[in-house]
């Protein structure tokens, strides 16, 4: 019966549900209203419906806050270039930047710094550059700094990467140090590990030892001579 607007109330009660069609409903009440506070707190909130759809509604609105709440929807979405279009259609540098950074793409960030030179926003280029400070070749931003003449605007960034760099070489170089140290350590002990195996394993000649006596008694070899008038004894120990 198109009267949404009266059961308004009713529809904000019971979006805690977070249904689709509630969801949606009240969405496009709040932006016949032009509420777009209301609009952006209840996207936040509530997730549950058509996120393209209302983007697509939104991009071509007359306000420009719409407009913007469209470019936040396709960045939930993952468009991150669409939504950087929309921004700079809508010369949102702020947005722009930001969602540039969040898309962890370096070429995006590349081309709004481009973009920024060809609109001749210096301010908004040396922003860019600390926005997007993990995404972009140090060596493409001192080529458009060159190339455009605004060394200027992008020493600061110049200096944050000499640093950076420093810091990352001489933590190599005491990483290197330790090592050989450890090294110079150790090597001295496998040494004497080594000559001490050579002494061990070495071929030494062994004195002869005395030979042992036989076990037991010696036999004689001959019989003893018979005492005068005795018969001849056997020799001593039995005869085997």
């Amino acid at each position: 019966m198109n009267k949404l607007k009266l059961v308004k109330p009713y529809l904000r009660s019971v979006q805690n549900h977070n249904n689709k069609a509630v969801n949606e409903a009240l969405n496009n009440l709040l932006t016949e209203e032009e509420d777009y506070q209301s609009l952006r707190a209840s996207i936040d909130a509530y997730d549950n419906f058509d996120t393209i759809d209302l983007a697509q509604r939104l991009e071509k609105h007359e306000l420009i806050e719409f407009r913007r709440i469209a470019a936040y929807l396709y960045k939930r979405n993952n468009r991150w270039r669409q939504s950087v279009e929309l921004c700079k259609k809508d010369k949102l540098y702020k947005d722009a930047m930001l969602f540039a950074a969040e898309s962890k793409d370096a070429e995006l960030a590349e081309t709004l710094l481009q973009w920024f030179l060809e609109e001749d926003r210096k301010e908004c280029f040396a922003a860019c550059l600390f926005a997007s400070y993990d995404l972009l070749h140090p060596d493409v931003v001192l080529e458009l700094a060159w190339r455009h003449n605004i060394m200027d605007f992008a020493m600061p960034y110049f200096i944050q990467v000499m640093r950076e760099y420093l810091t990352k070489v001489d933590k190599l170089e005491e990483a290197e140090s330790f090592r050989k140290t450890e090294d110079d350590v150790k090597e001295p002990q496998q040494m004497v590990f080594g000559q001490q195996l050579m002494l061990t394993s070495a071929t030494t000649p062994v004195a002869p030892q005395p030979a042992y006596p036989a076990y037991g008694y010696p036999a004689p070899t001959a019989a003893a001579p018979a005492a005068a008038g005795y018969p001849a004894q056997p020799a001593y120990g039995f005869n085997i």
